[in-house]
């Protein structure tokens, strides 16, 4: 297998809105720190898969859709699109159920995906790959309860190895990058872009991803709200991440192949559902204000959606793909930890490594559970409860048919 990456700077445009916060009323003002868009590609003589990832709040299906196109056309038939989820970067349409994005981003981010994947394949070299997962203690919790304790946060990397050396990580955060404030109008890959800082030498380069965030930040952990916090997490994270060499002796690499689909469809919330939601809002008794004003934001969001009157489903592709035996998961969608831990759980038995990517191929929102308790992810959500459920199973069938591929290719190649 050949690895290569690629990074290019992802421009932004005085005045244009930023995403992610329901009250932010202002435009981008400046450059915190810059936007990048990163790709990894994977390749043998048989095909080639990019990973590509953003720092943007979200991508819809209409740019993934596009960058796809654009990566045929110099040579990669498959490609993945994700998304950091920066609440720091320019608004590209993150709605519950998916949007438009605005045409100006989509022709920035196709032109740095493109210009990051052209110097990933000239930099392609024979390489290894591993899967590592690290506990950082401490980094973060569940975000909209009053007092929660700090949790053991299960951080997890593909490791890069050519010859007896570490060459690149891509490191799968399931954290919310969101320590930089909802009044801060200045771009920033915020806690993704300090931990690729902590973690890069120039012999190493680092894709920073994230994984089942829905429910954890730094909310209840954070010491401040400004660059100088973002590099204190990033460190403390760093400082328990240690990127071991894969050593795979004579073993051989599978082949890269495409990845492997599983289509949804999920209901989108019912009457029913809403009407409760308004019930259990009323009686809630939230004395942090924050976390009540956030309640009050998705209650919000939840009669726009209801205002719609949706009735058709919403249907996503979860996919997975087998690289070197470390199986990725890529989930359109906020899939709370829980749901990416159930997805590596159920796989266990037939799938050896498991990575679980979110904000990835699209961007459906929130995915509950049948027992997600209220709080701003069920209110904002746009499917029913019990689509969390669902979407794990389609996920461990994609990722068995996966690894199955992999075993395939090697008994062939044998």
């Amino acid at each position: 297998m050949r690895v290569g990456h690629g990074v290019a700077r992802l421009e932004v445009v005085p005045g244009e809105p930023m995403g992610g916060y329901v009250d932010r009323s202002q435009g981008v003002q400046d450059v915190l720190d810059p936007l990048e868009v990163h790709v990894v590609t994977f390749a043998d003589d048989s095909h080639r898969f990019a990973l590509v990832v953003a720092d943007l709040i979200c991508v819809n299906v209409d740019v993934v859709d596009r960058i796809r196109t654009a990566m045929r056309e110099i040579g990669v038939p498959s490609c993945w699109v994700a998304a950091t989820h920066t609440h720091a970067s320019p608004e590209a349409g993150c709605n519950p159920g998916g949007a438009v994005t605005p045409r100006h981003l989509s022709d920035r981010l196709e032109a740095a995906s493109v210009e990051a994947a052209r110097y990933a394949m000239a930099s392609e070299q024979i390489a290894r790959l591993s899967s590592t997962r690290t506990l950082v203690p401490g980094l973060a919790g569940h975000r909209n309860v009053a007092d929660p304790p700090p949790m053991d946060i299960p951080v997890d990397s593909i490791v890069v190895t050519a010859g007896t050396d570490v060459v690149g990580m891509v490191v799968v955060s399931p954290v919310h990058p969101t320590v930089l404030p909802a009044d801060n109008n200045r771009v920033s890959a915020d806690l993704n872009g300090g931990i690729r800082r902590a973690l890069s030498t120039p012999e190493r380069w680092v894709v920073v991803a994230t994984g089942a965030a829905g429910d954890i930040s730094t909310r209840h952990t954070r010491r401040g709200r400004g660059l100088p916090e973002v590099d204190r997490l990033a460190a403390q994270l760093a400082g328990r991440v240690e990127p071991v060499p894969s050593y795979a002796g004579n073993s051989p690499a599978a082949a890269v192949r495409p990845p492997v689909a599983r289509r949804v469809s999920l209901q989108p919330k019912q009457s029913a559902e809403l009407d409760a939601s308004r019930r259990l809002a009323s009686q809630l008794q939230v004395g942090d204000e924050r976390i009540r004003r956030v309640l009050q934001q998705g209650l919000r969001l939840a009669e726009e959606q209801a205002a719609r009157q949706r009735t058709e489903p919403h249907v996503i592709d979860v996919e997975a793909v087998d690289l070197d035996g470390v199986t990725v998961v890529g989930v359109p969608g906020e899939l709370f930890l829980e749901l990416g831990e159930a997805i590596r759980s159920a796989a266990a038995d037939q799938v050896r490594d498991v990575v679980v990517l979110g904000y990835t191929n699209g961007y459906l929102g929130y995915l509950p559970t049948r027992d997600t308790p209220p709080c701003y992810e069920t209110y904002a959500s746009p499917v029913s409860s019990g689509s969390g459920e669902i979407t794990v199973e389609a996920a461990v069938e994609a990722a068995v048919e996966a690894a199955r591929g992999r075993d395939r290719s090697r008994r062939t190649s044998a």
